[in-house]
């Protein structure tokens, strides 16, 4: 199994957000990457202005998880 370049993870992370919107564990599992690589690279998207990132609170156990949504420039960017 060869390693999966960043290019590579990038685009399957904004192919996944135009789908719908997730959180950084269920993209984890959706890539089958680590949860550190999704948080780096959602990151480096956010910077870019390609996904919006929002904190929020489970309602049920009161933790903190970070919803990932694509914006209209992702969107531009990944129909290209």
């Amino acid at each position: 199994m060869s390693k999966r370049d960043s290019f590579t993870i990038r685009k399957k992370i904004l192919s996944s957000l135009k789908e719908s919107s997730f959180s950084f564990a269920q993209l984890e599992r959706k890539i089958n990457t680590n949860s550190q690589t999704i948080k780096d690279s959602c990151n480096e998207l956010k910077y870019y202005g390609l996904v919006d990132i929002v904190e929020k609170i489970h309602p049920s156990n009161g933790r903190k998880y970070y919803k990932v949504s694509i914006t209209e420039n992702g969107r531009k960017v990944i129909n290209q």
